[in-house]
């Protein structure tokens, strides 16, 4: 049955758009507070309904009546990729939930290692509020500004079962919402650009490799219509020399908003700048071997999801991200805990000989360049080999349609090596590639630095 038709649900999520999108510019942080109390205590109690939390728990020797809210929250043991797998499909699921309600949704596999969870419409429809919420820092009207949406729509990926298997069969948003444009990022930019100019959108989000690409076309004169007063990134970090290439171009503001397919929506900065946890949909921790970090100081991201009736996220510790908390206030005046920095997975990084990691942030700063030096958009695949602590190898794919405008492949090549080159000293060798093809089932940055002989003493 189509749950919109259910009078039930349907009461739910009109109660839900009337009161969570404002959640965090009405609640004070008393309030808020309780709320995320109530709702982590419901959460683990839906959770020992599912065998691999209830086994976990079990043998933790914790139950649901342990937990009277965040404080408790440590009581709960970490929970792991590799444990859902190993429990996965009916084992993730709660034995209260019939699977056929739910929407199967996997992780990008970018480390060669996706992971499947359920969702249910509930979810997805909580995951649409929490981006309505960015949207709403910045006066954009959902229901009649033109939006633009560039999202990953293969057939397994989080956006694909949010819209294409979720919300667009059950509610037919192509004819209900005509002011909201869906786009492919796995189409070519300039079948993106055209079909933009035509629709002239206020607002375009989209990924950050795709958004670049863009600037360039745009900067080479394609896309004159195109005039967005804002643009959000998500998916990789942005660097801030893209960023203001990108502003620059598309004379919009550009803001960063940060997710996963595990927990939906995370953060999002405001007008101020600043990553605005949404505190009301998830929890987040910030540990360094177990324990609590410093404002300003890195640690690996724990991650609690505060709502819905699919796979439960709870102090998952698989997202990977290296992530700063920042503890104060802002002055936009939403209530919710800030970020300080983003720096990127762990498990996408180099491990150099002084023990610091290179991290997703600096391979942005440097691929980057690419796009707002050169000017070139002909980079169409790329992955990178840490063969030894004095070897790293980048294959790169050429885009053959490309191949001979603009600055040369020796040129892009030139700036790759000189990047990665500053980032990791002189006695590290560095290699530049090109390769026909790069397999896409398989992890884009590999290291073969035994992590275990070496100890980490920071992040670049």
């Amino acid at each position: 049955m189509n749950p919109f038709k259910n009078p039930i649900f349907m009461s739910k999520v009109l109660k839900s758009y009337l009161f969570d999108i404002d959640r965090l510019w009405r609640l004070n942080e008393y309030d808020l507070q309780k709320y995320k109390d109530k709702h982590l205590k419901k959460m683990v109690r839906f959770a020992y309904t599912v065998p691999v939390y209830h086994d976990k728990y079990k043998k933790a020797g914790v139950h649901p009546k342990d937990i009277e809210g965040i404080k408790d929250i440590k009581k709960l043991p970490l929970i792991s990729k590799d444990e859902i797998k190993k429990y996965y499909p009916e084992g993730i699921i709660s034995s209260k939930i019939r699977r056929e309600q739910l929407i199967e949704v996997s992780t990008s596999g970018t480390t060669g290692k996706s992971l499947s969870i359920y969702v249910d419409m509930f979810d997805i429809v909580m995951g649409l509020f929490g981006y309505l919420r960015t949207l709403k820092e910045y006066g954009i009207n959902w229901r009649k500004d033109k939006i633009t949406i560039i999202g990953d729509f293969a057939s397994h990926t989080a956006e694909s079962g949010y819209i294409t298997r979720g919300l667009v069969p059950q509610l037919k948003l192509d004819f209900l919402l005509k002011n909201i444009q869906w786009l492919n990022t796995n189409d070519k930019p300039s079948k993106l650009i055209e079909e933009i100019d035509r629709f002239k959108p206020v607002f375009i989000g989209g990924y950050v490799g795709m958004l670049g690409h863009l600037a360039v076309l745009k900067e080479k004169g394609y896309g004159k219509n195109i005039r967005p007063r804002y643009i959000a990134s998500t998916g990789s970090l942005l660097d801030k020399n893209l960023r203001k290439f990108i502003e620059e171009t598309f004379d919009a503001f550009v803001f960063e908003a940060y997710g996963a397919t595990e927990s939906g929506p995370i953060a999002f900065q405001c007008r101020d700048g600043k990553y605005h946890i949404m505190s009301d949909l998830v929890h987040l921790e910030f540990l360094k071997d177990g324990k609590k970090v410093s404002s300003g100081e890195p640690g690996n991201l724990v991650i609690t999801k505060l709502f819905g009736n699919g796979t439960p996220i709870i102090r998952y510790d698989a997202i990977n991200d290296i992530v700063s908390p920042l503890y104060e206030e802002c002055d936009c005046g939403l209530s919710g805990d800030l970020i300080a920095k983003i720096y990127g997975r762990d498990d996408l990084s180099l491990l150099l000989s002084n023990g610091k990691l290179l991290l997703p942030s600096s391979f942005g700063e440097i691929f980057s360049k690419i796009l707002y030096k050169l000017k070139a958009n002909k980079i169409k695949d790329v992955k990178i080999i840490q063969q030894s602590l004095t070897k790293i190898e980048i294959q790169v794919v050429i885009d053959e349609e490309l191949r001979n405008l603009g600055p040369s492949v020796e040129e892009i090549f030139s700036i790759l090596k000189q990047g990665f080159q500053e980032k990791v000293g002189p006695q590290v060798e560095i290699f530049t590639k090109e390769v026909k093809k790069i397999d896409k089932q398989k992890p884009r940055i590999i290291s073969k630095v035994d992590r275990s002989k070496l100890k980490i003493t920071g992040y670049i």
